[in-house]
């Protein structure tokens, strides 16, 4: 404890040597674990302790695990002594987190050939104590025993760094990285010391650096990523008081402040510490990439030489990997490193760039400049990638999109420090691009079958691509994102020479991205004066088909659980209905009377199909009014109506529903009208841990309540709600009480002022409140209603 107390004393005074911390803290733990050793005399004893891991490079941090082989000698595996197994009880005594295998020389190398884990921590050890004659048998064993061949290691540990990246969304952007396992953390530059150990025989980067194998600027880059990310995760532990790998939103915040990160007037100080954080991240994947390349063509590649292909006079296939026919092409024709891409884009059996290609680009980048962004040639290639966009996530790795785009450039690594977007803008602008591809693809028509429909219609994909480019390009420069976008929107339209028409068409989407999926969340969609402004703001067919297909692949790529059933039926029936005013709008507009007798008429004749009487509909019928047929959907009216047809005795009917993807509920409630009911509901539901996401509510002149809820939430039986909520209506003095809700400490630290309008119409007043969504609000909303006696 006085040890730990130490070191966080003196990372707090400078954070900056971060190295010697490390190697304090490994240091005082082999001062721990030598002298209990020795307290037991094992040194008599034909076994030794070895440092592994973390522990066995003497990079320890304050709660990181203590990896430990006791490697033992033939005699004694069959009876340990026991002073062997009292120092064993003694470690577990000391409260130090430690994990340790008991081995021998032959079962360490058999385990190594059965598991590449157990292999690599085999690179990784340091003799604490004991009999060092068994530990140099060991170290003699490993390197002369064929445990994994050199190209075996590699695709295994490639392999298993493909694995844990699948796990991470393939990107470092998270909003929540894990500092050692996600892309671009400390296991990217694990997997670099590992493999270098087993090909070459060298412990660290500087011995990759004296083989030649790095140049200076990469060993540099290497050792400043490394210790970044290390003072990073050295500052969670400490913070947290446990081992901790996620830097996760609180974390972030505490740790910008011991940093000394400052708030501005542009951005807050955690917003400056991650964009650093990501940065960094980035450039330890784009080393990664190149010398994981480097190694496989040096480890594999050497073994089995290939033919080489000739593509043209720049470009060459070897071993299906692209590489320039020489050093200077990037020098002498810089359009080439815009054409690189094109030609992968094009010849889909290339698996990747040479190593060599990689650092010739690094080396030429900075050839991109405002003369090379204006050159009508390299615009026409930037077009031509544009048609196909498969690429840009490897452009941005490279750092080859954000030198031929600047504005972009700006937002890479530009965190969204909210609990909405799940990603940097850079990365969620990537996911958009890549959702809207996928609605090209015939493999993935069954995903998104109206999106794949659409797509099929628009004109020109490239003009939807470079909208998803320029949509949040203008991020975190303070102001309205969408209209400072319009502007380098018109500026690349403008320098790429789109003609006026399809500039229109690309700032028009860019302007409006957020407009519909406002108004289909935010506004009353069977209202047919919010069908019209839509539609006028719209104005054609295409501008439509672009925006819809925009906005689904945005709500996509801004966070995995946002999209759900509930969001896609209602930009569906946005779209629907849109799609029918704007071809209708030649012939007459269609009024709110209209409508709701279309629907009533529609909705008859798959009733009377089920053989209900018409009497017996248009009876019930009656009793509603105008409103319920305007704000419901044909589907709904039917259901409801059928429902109400088949139960005619039952005072209260609850009919459930689950949506296409599994996880919504659509409720149907009918019962009679009393004071609060829609409180009473909402509890139950909160009771429950529903979430609700969208309420219709009508009363019919019988005084009867048709409730029709969308929610989601914990799986519940469909039984389980329906008896819940039964009894919540059937209740005689039903309780209102605050539900028993947990609210994350993550959510307390966004705070927010609430946002409150009122509009008077005719017949009410329409309450509109803007604030941050949390577990129980709508309930609580309601809550306050009842005392305020406010009639919904």
């Amino acid at each position: 404890e006085k040890g730990q107390s130490y070191l966080s004393e003196q990372f707090h005074r400078d954070d900056k040597n971060i190295l010697p911390l490390l190697q304090q803290r490994s240091h005082f733990i082999d001062e721990i674990l030598i002298t209990t050793w020795k307290d037991y005399c094992l040194d008599k004893v034909e076994c030794c302790l070895i440092a592994i891991g973390g522990y066995g490079r003497h990079t320890l941090h304050p709660y990181s695990d203590i990896d430990l082989l006791l490697l033992v000698d033939d005699t004694l595996s069959a009876e340990p002594p026991e002073a062997l197994s009292s120092f064993l009880t003694t470690l577990w005594d000391t409260g130090l987190d430690i994990g340790y295998s008991v081995r021998t020389i032959s079962e360490c190398i058999q385990c190594a050939k059965n598991d590449t884990t157990i292999a690599t921590t085999l690179l990784e050890t340091r003799l604490l104590c004991g009999d060092t004659a068994l530990y140099q048998a060991l170290q003699q064993q490993i390197s002369i025993t064929d445990i994994w061949d050199t190209a075996s290691f590699y695709q295994k540990k490639y392999l298993e760094q493909q694995q844990r990246h699948r796990k991470h969304n393939e990107t470092a952007n998270n909003l929540e990285p894990n500092i050692k396992e996600s892309p671009g953390g400390l296991r990217d530059l694990h997997i670099i010391n590992w493999i270098s150990q087993r090909y070459y025989g060298v412990k660290d980067f500087s011995g990759l650096y004296q083989k030649g194998f790095l140049t200076q600027s990469e060993y540099r880059a290497l050792i400043d990523a490394q210790d970044f990310l290390w003072r990073i995760r050295f500052a969670l532990h400490l913070i947290a008081g446990r081992k901790q790998e996620v830097l996760t939103i609180e974390f972030q915040r505490q740790i910008a402040t011991l940093f000394n990160y400052q708030d501005d007037d542009s951005h807050l100080a955690v917003e400056y510490f991650m964009k650093e954080y990501y940065l960094c991240a980035l450039q330890v994947q784009q080393l990664n990439i190149l010398l994981l390349q480097l190694f496989k063509e040096e480890c594999l590649f050497l073994a089995n030489p290939t033919a080489v292909k000739t593509i043209n006079c720049r470009f060459q296939l070897r071993d299906n990997y692209i590489e320039t026919i020489n050093a200077s092409i990037f020098a002498f024709y810089p359009s080439a490193m815009l054409e690189l891409f094109l030609i992968i884009q094009q010849h889909p059996e290339i698996k990747g760039i040479r190593a060599s290609t990689i650092r010739q680009l690094h080396a030429h980048k900075h050839l991109i400049d405002h003369r090379f962004r204006h050159d009508i040639k390299h615009n026409r290639l930037f077009m031509a990638l544009l048609h196909q966009p498969h690429q840009f996530r490897l452009m941005n790795q490279l750092g080859i999109l954000g030198a031929y785009l600047p504005a972009f450039g700006k937002i890479v690594g530009q965190m969204q420090h909210d609990l909405f977007h799940a990603y940097t803008v850079d990365e969620h602008t990537l996911f958009l691009v890549a959702n809207l591809h996928r609605f090209s693809s015939p493999a993935h028509q069954k995903e998104f079958p109206l999106c794949s429909q659409i797509f099929d219609q628009i004109p020109k994909p490239e003009l939807l691509y470079l909208a998803g480019l320029f949509h949040d390009i203008a991020k975190g420069r303070g102001g309205d994102h969408s209209r400072l976008g319009v502007v380098d929107a018109t500026h690349f339209c403008q320098q790429h020479r789109l003609s006026q028409f399809d500039t229109n068409t690309v700032t028009f989407l860019v302007r409006h991205h957020l407009t519909m999926s406002s108004i289909a969340q935010r506004e009353d969609i069977s209202d047919p004066i919010v069908i019209k402004r839509f539609g006028q703001i719209v104005g054609s067919m295409d501008n439509l088909n672009y925006l819809y297909l925009l906005t689904v692949a945005d709500i996509r790529a801004t966070n995995r659980n946002l999209w759900n059933a509930w969001r896609d039926s209602l930009l569906q029936q946005l779209y629907q209905a849109t799609y029918h005013w704007l071809t209708q709008l030649a012939k007459r507009e269609e009024t709110s009377q209209q409508r709701a007798l279309s629907y009533q008429q529609q909705a008859l004749t798959k009733l009377k199909k089920d053989g209900w009487p018409e009497e017996s509909i248009t009876a019930l019928w009656q009793s509603y009014d105008t409103d319920y047929f305007i704000r419901h959907s044909i589907q709904d009216i039917y259901r409801q109506t059928g429902q109400r047809l088949r139960y005619p005795h039952n005072d209260t009917i609850i009919s459930i529903q689950t949506l296409e993807d599994d996880k919504t509920l659509d409720l149907f409630i009918l019962t009679k009208d009393k004071p609060y009911l829609f409180a009473i509901i909402t509890h139950a539901l909160e009771a429950l841990q529903l979430n609700l996401l969208n309420a219709k509510i009508n009363v019919t002149s019988q005084k009867d309540l048709l409730c029709t809820m969308i929610v989601n939430g914990p799986d519940q039986s469909h039984q389980q709600i329906t008896t819940a909520i039964s009894q919540a209506i059937q209740a005689d003095n039903y309780q209102l009480t605050t539900p028993d809700i947990y609210i994350s400490k993550k959510m307390t630290l966004f705070k927010n002022k609430p946002v409150i309008t009122f509009q008077r119409q005719q017949r009410y007043t329409y309450l509109t409140i803007y604030t941050h969504d949390r577990p129980g609000l709508v309930s609580t909303i309601a809550k306050l209603f009842v005392q305020l006696a406010v009639h919904i």
